[in-house]
């Protein structure tokens, strides 16, 4: 029966990085296993979006159960089926969020976990070379994940104006000092191909101690006398027993991570039963505290030729992916969100309520309309109260959880993404932005309050950065401790955005890198590196910080 010292469940985010990291060791032997398959000319090419984001081959396409709150709707849950998981689908935005994020997390009796503490692995997944200015220290250069910025088109240049000019600052790059303002994204994209967290796995090609399966399907992670002792998967029809000699390493993100857990035996007794699974651990916090960005388009029909809308079309698509294919460049080298935004209420505080993603397409029209120029801006609330579950469905892993993040259920939510949504489209009518609007498409936004809140109620969704379900925390009532750690269970870690305590103020993609690249470390060398990064504390004290209140 084949063993290996590290098992590995999802080539994601995390899973990928750790791959990578621990067979740096040749007398490690590490398996990364992967539910989908390997990468393809759509997750290269940045416009390939629009096929991976519904497609089965490269995506879970997990529904919610119906929303409350928000008109009894099943909200789609794209998530990456495929090596490098949500960041082989996802929209390429490098964000390490706010400061105020990590150092909550600190403030929970786990200081390890500080922007301080987190910034050294920030700068180790990234090659900043082509956005970042020479700067006191804070950018990374020699990482896997390389950054740039997109092309710059009338349309979002307007969009960026129109803030300005309503007041915000401009920020040149929401990585740097502060994360306020307007501006225009890094993105996870070299030489017009996506980079995600597969970079990693090319720095590992040809390791005789590193496996990857792919399509390979964990069933169960196999407990025996309290500890890990191996996994079980299903590859071609054909069920296999794998051992594991020192742990195995959850990283199958915030939906599935929960699942894997509780088809194993680890988490609620009570629920696990109700499904014919004997418990092995009581764990109650086990698909707990799921938490997502809730989110809300608006779309405008343009009045001008200068959107990427006219490629949405088979006959123009089709070119873009032809030319994409023989030079590497056009329309299809970019994946249409090129600016964006991040601001509050109180416009002094450095800790914002909102981002807008500002997408220079419009991918949904009006039913019945033909579009010939749109786009559209994308806001979402960033510290969202409403919390939600992911739950068992059916005792047999092929059968999609029940997952229900009661968006919405904090009335608060709401409000504030009402709020927020009226601030942008009252800072975008005002400005240069105005000349480009032949007419908002979504008019309820412009209504009163009541409107405003149905359309919300009938349009919101999220942004699709699920979170939570595995908590980490200082608390026995956490899932997993500081060192991510199941709590009860030897030789089993967590590895992943479902560690989260609570959301980042932004887009999660790199920041569940980091935490990755930080727990590499404690594996390999018993610990991470110091807690006291003095660039860190440079960049909080030029204001980025917000307190802790």
């Amino acid at each position: 029966m084949a063993s290996y010292d590290y098992i590995i469940v999802g080539a994601g985010s995390a899973g990928c990085v750790l791959a990578t990291r621990l067979s740096e060791d040749a007398n490690v032997s590490v398996l990364l296993i992967e539910a989908g398959g390997g990468k393809s000319m759509f997750v290269d090419m940045p416009a390939g979006i629009k096929v991976l984001y519904t497609s089965g081959r490269y995506n879970w396409r997990f529904w919610t159960e119906p929303q409350q709150h928000l008109d009894n709707r099943r909200i789609y849950i794209p998530r990456g089926k495929v090596i490098g998981g949500s960041s082989s689908i996802n929209s390429m935005i490098a964000m390490r969020c706010n400061p105020w994020d990590y150092d909550s997390w600190a403030s929970r009796g786990m200081p390890q976990w500080s922007f301080a503490a987190m910034l050294p692995y920030l700068r180790r997944i990234e090659d900043a070379s082509l956005v970042a200015e020479p700067d006191n220290g804070t950018r990374g250069h020699t990482g896997p994940i390389k950054l740039s910025y997109g092309p710059r088109r009338p349309t979002a240049q307007a969009f960026v104006d129109s803030l300005l000019a309503a007041g915000l600052p401009e920020n040149h790059g929401f990585n740097g000092p502060s994360q306020i303002g307007a501006g225009f994204y890094e993105l996870t994209i070299a030489n017009g191909k996506r980079s995600g967290s597969f970079k990693y796995l090319e720095r590992a090609k040809g390791r005789p101690n590193l496996t990857i399966l792919s399509n390979s399907h964990v069933r169960r992670i196999n407990v025996e006398r309290g500890g890990a002792r191996g996994i079980v998967l299903v590859q071609n029809g054909r069920e296999k027993t794998i051992n594991c000699d020192r742990e195995v390493l959850l990283t199958a993100g915030a939906i599935g991570s929960p699942q894997l857990l509780m088809l194993s035996g680890i988490g609620p007794a009570d629920h696990m039963k109700s499904f014919g699974i004997k418990p092995v651990h009581d764990l109650p916090g086990v698909g707990e505290n799921l938490q997502d960005h809730l989110d809300l388009a608006v779309r405008f029909e343009s009045s001008q030729p200068t959107t990427l809308t006219p490629y949405m079309g088979l006959l123009r698509g089709g070119m873009a992916g032809a030319r994409y294919i023989l030079k590497g460049d056009g329309p299809a080298a970019s994946q249409a969100v090129e600016a964006g935004a991040f601001w509050g209420p109180d416009r002094s505080s450095p800790l914002p309520e909102w981002q807008a993603h500002f997408a220079n397409v419009l991918r949904n029209p009006p039913a019945g309309e033909r579009i010939a120029h749109g786009f559209a801006v994308r806001v979402c609330q960033l510290r969202p109260q409403s919390r939600g579950t992911v739950r068992l469905r059916s005792g047999d892993p092929a059968v999609p959880p029940a997952i229900d993040p009661r968006l919405a259920s904090e009335r608060a939510d709401l409000e504030s993404l009402r709020d927020g949504t009226r601030d942008m489209c009252d800072m975008m009518m005002r400005g240069p932005l105005k000349n480009f609007i032949k007419r908002p498409l979504d008019a309820e936004v412009f209504g009163n309050l009541s409107e405003q809140e149905a359309f919300l109620r009938a349009r919101a969704e999220t942004v699709y950065h699920p979170v939570g379900t595995c908590r980490m925390g200082a608390d026995d009532a956490s899932v997993v401790d500081p060192s991510m750690k199941v709590r009860g269970v030897d030789g089993v870690r967590v590895i992943d955005g479902s560690v989260m305590p609570t959301l980042l103020s932004g887009n999660t993609n790199l920041p569940i890198m980091a935490i990755a690249e930080k727990i590499a470390d404690e594996l390999i060398h018993g610990e991470s590196v110091s807690r006291d990064h003095p660039i860190a504390g440079e960049m909080l004290a030029h204001g980025r910080h917000a307190p802790s209140s």
